[in-house]
Order: C-alpha cells, then sequence, then structure tokens
C-alpha cells in the first residue's frame, strides 16, 4: 500500500475517533448544563417567596404546575424525579453552590419540595396532562391545560379555615378529579393533611399554635365515637308456682260404744 494513503487513512481514523469522543464528551456537558439549569429553575419555585409566600392562590397554582413542567423536562434527560431531586438538593459541599443553607439545617423543606411535586407529577400524569408538548409548554406557564377534559381541580389538603392563608402553600394543594367537592376527608386524607401539618411545623412554616389546632382538628375527626351502650334488660324473675295442696281427709269420729 502507498505510504501516503496508509498515512491518511490513519489520520482519517483518527480524526473519526477524536470527533466521536469530541462529541459524547461535548453531550454529556451540554447534559450536565441543562440538568443544572433545570435543578437551579426547581430551586427558585421551591423558594420561600414562590413556595410558601405566594401572594394569591393562582400564583400558588401557577408554581405548583411550573413545577410539574420542570419533572417533565428532567425526564427527556433521563431524570426520574428521584434522581432530578438529588440534582435540586445536592448532599456533596462542592456541590452546593448556590443552595440555601436552610435546606440543610431543617431537612424537611427538602421533603415537602419532593413530596409535593412527585405527588403533583404523578396525578397530572394520571389526569392526561402530559400527554402532549403543547400540554406541558401551558403548564411551563403556569397554567392549566386547556385540553383536559375533564379537567381536574385544584384542592387543599389542610382546610384554609382552620389556619388561614393555606391555600396559597404549595405543599398544601393536591391535584384532584373532576366535580370533587370539598367533604368530609377520609381516613388516608386525614393522615395525610396530619402528616403535612407535622412538616410544615418542622420546617418552621406554621407555629405550634397552628400545629396543635390543626393536629386537634383532625384527631378529633379520626377518633371514633364511643359506641352507646344499651341498658341491659332485666327479665323479671317468675316465682315457681305452688300447686296447693290437698287437704287431708278429716278422721270421723268413731261411733261411741254402748253401754253393756
Amino acid at each position: 500500500m502507498d505510504p501516503r494513503v496508509a498515512s491518511i487513512l490513519k489520520f482519517a481514523l483518527f480524526a473519526a475517533i477524536a470527533l466521536f469522543v469530541g462529541g459524547f464528551i461535548m453531550k454529556h456537558v451540554n447534559r450536565n448544563k441543562k440538568t443544572e439549569k433545570l435543578a437551579a429553575e426547581m430551586r427558585t419555585l421551591v423558594s420561600d417567596t414562590n413556595f410558601y409566600q405566594s401572594p394569591t392562590a393562582e400564583a400558588a397554582h401557577a408554581t405548583l404546575y411550573k413545577g410539574i413542567a420542570l419533572l417533565v423536562d428532567a425526564k427527556k434527560l433521563g431524570l426520574e424525579p428521584g434522581d432530578y431531586f438529588k440534582e435540586v438538593f445536592p448532599h456533596d459541599k462542592k456541590d452546593k453552590v448556590g443552595l440555601d443553607d436552610d435546606y440543610e439545617d431543617y431537612p424537611a423543606l427538602e421533603k415537602l419540595a419532593r413530596d409535593t411535586y412527585e405527588r403533583a407529577y404523578h396525578k397530572a400524569e394520571l389526569f392526561g396532562m402530559l400527554d402532549t408538548p403543547a400540554k406541558v409548554n401551558e403548564l411551563r406557564e403556569g397554567k392549566m391545560p386547556d385540553d383536559v377534559i375533564p379537567k381536574p381541580v385544584v384542592a387543599c389538603i389542610i382546610d384554609p379555615q382552620l389556619s388561614p392563608g393555606m391555600e396559597k402553600i404549595v405543599p398544601n394543594l393536591d391535584l384532584r378529579p373532576a366535580g370533587t367537592k370539598q367533604t368530609e376527608p377520609t381516613d388516608l386524607e386525614t393522615a395525610i393533611a396530619k402528616n403535612l401539618c407535622s412538616d410544615l411545623y418542622s420546617a418552621r412554616k406554621i407555629t405550634s399554635e397552628a400545629d396543635s389546632r390543626i393536629s386537634k382538628h383532625y384527631d378529633k375527626r379520626n377518633k371514633p365515637e364511643p359506641e352507646k351502650k344499651e341498658p341491659a334488660k332485666t327479665t323479671p324473675k317468675v316465682e315457681p308456682k305452688t300447686e296447693p295442696k290437698a287437704e287431708e281427709p278429716k278422721a270421723e269420729p268413731e261411733p261411741a260404744k254402748a253401754a253393756e
């Protein structure tokens, strides 16, 4: 083989390998950049201002929808919700750039963010809110997709009447089937409400007074009513009937003997 041809072939082979390796590295770098961008956007959503202090209930709903869209985007990068939140809340000190120190001091904050969005994501998937790119784009804009029929409703886990402003706290929001009305909570809903109350208190988002008031309310609903005992029925004692004794026949007097 001509040495010049051999050199060209070697050069072409090395160029192809370099191109492949370079493309793989660039793809990996771009994926990492996109992942970090999504993680930063989620950190913004779960900040106090957006997540716990929304100015209106509608703003809280928009934050919920935007977070669902971020989970969809993360899944396109091959990250399941659990893996995505590992990027949002890294536990390696060198990776904690831009992460609020409160998330290290209060693990309940991380738990609230994970639970809220994982629950919302799975329910949005169940209700057909993630079927098309158009629906996801509407979620990304903070809107309920128009094409979802019937439309789910956003309900409160803890009744806002127990603590004013609860309708503006994103972790207290839950997607439920269309036509769902606020009725007496089931045993499962009661347990979820009590757990959420405990997490909010652990994260220092509600006062001890509010925690006590909410917990007592759901404890009363969960406590079974004591069974009413009916008074024991007493049966009157029946005296045994005694047959009247037959009178013994009186002995007839013997006839007097005649005197001899």
